[in-house]
C-alpha cells in the first residue's frame, strides 16, 4: 500500500485535555486509579463501557483496560505497564517516566515524558511535547471483543498513523523519539495477564491474530523499493479479504507499509486514478497496472486521505 506524510496544525492548544465528565448515575472513583504501587489491575469488557478513565500517581503497576473508553488521562506514573483498549477520543500521558503503554485511540498526546515505550494504533497523527527517549511501535493485539470495541469507539483498525509523529519541541540534529520494528512486541514490554479472570479473553500479540494489521509506516520512508497500490472497495467481505491478502503476502516478504479506510465516491476515484474508466470499479478490487501508475495513484490517494484525516 502507501505512505502518508503530512504537516499538522502547529497550534499547541490541542495539547490540553478536556476535563473528564461522568454520568451522574455512576461512581467516578470506579474509573480512577490513584496512588497505587506494585499492583496488577484489570478491567474486563463491560466494566468501563465508554466512560472517561484516569490513571495517576502510580508506581510499578501493571494495568489492563480490556474495554472501550471515552477519554484517558495518565499522569505522574513511574515504571508502569499499561494496556488501554479503544479510546473514542484522546489518550493523554503526562509527567511519566520509564513506562510501557499499548493503546488504540483517535488521538494521542504525550507531554513531559521520558523513557517511555508506546505501542500504538492511532487514527490521527501522534503528538509529543517536551519529551525525550520516546519509542513508538505498531500495536499488534487481540482480545475477545476488541473488534467490537474498535467499532464502538468509531475507529478503523486500518487507519493507523503510529509512526507519523509530530514533535512540538524538536532538538537540532537529533530526535526525541524513535521507531521500533517488528522485532519488538507488546508482550516483551507488557506481559500477557496470567490471572484466571482474563483467561476467556484469549489475549495475543501475534501478527496472525491482531485486529490492527502490522504496518511499517515511516520505517520504510527511505526505502527505494518497488511499491504496489491495492484498493479493496467496500462490500460484505472486505475485511476478510484484506486480512487474507496481508496474511498471504507475509511469507513472500512483501510488507504492508500503510493502510487506509475511507469513503471514496466516483468523483474521488476519478481524481485518484486519473481515468474515468476506473469509476466502474468502485464495487470491485483494484491493483495498479504498473509501477509508474502506482506511484502517482499512491500520491493522489494519500493526499486525499490526508485531507480526510484533518478535515
Amino acid at each position: 500500500m502507501g505512505c502518508l506524510f503530512s504537516n499538522p496544525d502547529t497550534s499547541t492548544d490541542i495539547l490540553e485535555p478536556p476535563k473528564p465528565q461522568y454520568s451522574c448515575k455512576i461512581n467516578k472513583n470506579d474509573y480512577i486509579l490513584d496512588k497505587l504501587k506494585d499492583q496488577t489491575i484489570f478491567r474486563v469488557p463491560g466494566t468501563v463501557d465508554g466512560q472517561q478513565f484516569i490513571i495517576q500517581n502510580c508506581e510499578n503497576c501493571t494495568i489492563y483496560i480490556f474495554d472501550h473508553t471515552g477519554q484517558v488521562q495518565i499522569d505522574d506514573c513511574k515504571h508502569c505497564r499499561i494496556f488501554v483498549g479503544p479510546v473514542h477520543g484522546s489518550i493523554f500521558i503526562r509527567d511519566s517516566e520509564n513506562c510501557n503503554l499499548a493503546t488504540i485511540c483517535q488521538q494521542f498526546r504525550a507531554r513531559d515524558c521520558h523513557e517511555v515505550n508506546i505501542f500504538l494504533s492511532c487514527a490521527s497523527q501522534p503528538i509529543i511535547e517536551s519529551s525525550h527517549h520516546i519509542r513508538f511501535g505498531c500495536l499488534t493485539y487481540f482480545y475477545e471483543k476488541l473488534g467490537e470495541h474498535y467499532a464502538t469507539a468509531g475507529i478503523s483498525p486500518y487507519n493507523n498513523n503510529w509512526s507519523n509523529i509530530h514533535d512540538f519541541t524538536p532538538v537540532p540534529d537529533s530526535k526525541n523519539y524513535s521507531l521500533m520494528d517488528d522485532s519488538e512486541t507488546v508482550f516483551k514490554h507488557i506481559p500477557a495477564p496470567t490471572d484466571p479472570s482474563c483467561s476467556h479473553l484469549n489475549i495475543s500479540d501475534s501478527q496472525d491474530q491482531t485486529i490492527t494489521p502490522f504496518s511499517y509506516g515511516e520505517l520504510y520512508r527511505e526505502h527505494n523499493v518497488e511499491r504496489c497500490f491495492v484498493v479493496l472497495f467496500h462490500e460484505a467481505n472486505y475485511d476478510v479479504c484484506a486480512r487474507e491478502l496481508i496474511k498471504m503476502l507475509r511469507p513472500l516478504k512483501i510488507v504492508l507499509v500503510q493502510s487506509k479506510c475511507y469513503t471514496i465516491n466516483e468523483l474521488s476515484a476519478d481524481r485518484i486514478f486519473n481515468n474515468r474508466s476506473y469509476n466502474t470499479l468502485v464495487t470491485k478490487d483494484f491493483v495498479s497496472q504498473n509501477s509508474t501508475d502506482a506511484v502517482q495513484q499512491l500520491d493522489k490517494f494519500y493526499n486525499f486521505a490526508s485531507m480526510q484525516m484533518f478535515s
